[in-house]
């Protein structure tokens, strides 16, 4: 039979068992808010400049589709806009629904030397709810000049 034998502590020395554990509880909940708080940032750069380039695609497909185009491949009048907010529904990937609101304006009819106006708005929420945040709305506007 092999007796184990134990080293008895010297005077003054502690066991260390447990220090790793309750240091990872303390930093652990820190570390991660910080992590899930850079992600979301992310998240909320990325929907505001996909919002930004939908509204300039709007413009874009506004000023391109005015009274005088020629284009064969659609009206050349959109006088409700209706065209116009689906070009931006199109170009805003992954903002559909009811939180994109799309506005296109312009002055009378849509003639060349017009400024053409298009404004979005798209309530971003939080995809991590760690932090009880509230909706912030997005808000983007483009301004073009008609072309055609």
């Amino acid at each position: 039979m092999i007796r184990r034998t134990t080293i008895p502590k010297r005077a003054g020395q502690r066991s260390h068992r447990g220090q790793a554990l309750v240091e990872f509880a303390l930093v652990a909940p820190i570390f991660f808010l910080v992590l899930f708080s850079i992600v979301e940032a992310g998240r909320f750069i990325f929907y505001y400049e996909m919002l930004n380039n939908a509204t300039r695609e709007g413009a874009r497909y506004a000023i391109v589709h005015g009274e005088n185009s020629f284009d064969p491949t659609g009206p050349p009048h959109d006088p409700s806009g209706a065209d116009v907010i689906a070009k931006v529904r199109q170009s805003a990937v992954g903002m559909a629904g009811p939180a994109l609101t799309v506005t296109p304006l312009w002055f009378a009819t849509n003639e060349r030397g017009n400024t053409v106006t298009v404004t979005a708005t798209y309530t971003y929420s939080s995809l991590i709810p760690l932090v009880p945040l509230p909706s912030v709305t997005v808000e983007a506007e483009s301004n073009l000049v008609v072309n055609n």
